[in-house]
């Protein structure tokens, strides 16, 4: 019995890479080596050289990942700042009414973002893991400091980006 396994290009390179020792399933040389040979037949049919474009993983455009870790940095200083305004700049999905609340409650906010993961991004969307820290003051009360890892959806908005929302 014959199995056929289509792989795309993406998935072919991932299937050659996370093998462990290096050495890629029979069924993966196979392919890999027939693609090329195919390629290489073609091109020199044609008398072209080959590709200089390669499939590779996705990455994000360093310009636009700079774009995602400045929102982020904006939306922690708006946080900081009890601004619900400010706030609603970054992220314009929340219930300022419902922010506005929970900042008169308190005295201070401190927040930090760090371990930032872009995990996916196209030129209109992006997807973040990032650790939040904050520490509360409250008026009335103790400090509390708490830490999470998030997933935050950001969408390109002009030139910026914006915090459409999170998932965890």
């Amino acid at each position: 019995m014959t199995r056929t396994v289509c792989l795309n290009p993406t998935q072919l390179m991932r299937a050659v890479a996370v093998n462990p020792d290096h050495r890629p399933h029979a069924a993966v040389s196979m392919a890999l080596g027939l693609g090329l040979a195919l390629l290489s037949q073609q091109h020199a049919l044609r008398g072209a050289a080959f590709p200089r474009t390669v499939p590779r993983l996705q990455t994000s455009p360093p310009a636009a990942e700079a774009g995602v870790r400045e929102t982020l940095q904006k939306y922690s200083a708006a946080l900081e700042s009890l601004d619900a305004k400010a706030v609603k700049k970054v992220q314009p999905s929340i219930p300022i009414e419902n922010l506005t609340k929970a900042f008169t409650d308190m005295r201070e906010l401190k927040v930090t973002i760090d371990a930032v993961r872009v995990l996916s991004m196209d030129g209109a969307t992006a997807r973040v893991s990032c650790r939040v820290a904050q520490t509360v003051t409250p008026k009335v009360g103790s400090k509390r400091t708490t830490a999470v890892t998030r997933v935050m959806r950001l969408r390109r908005d002009a030139d910026s980006w914006l915090i459409d929302g999170f998932e965890r």
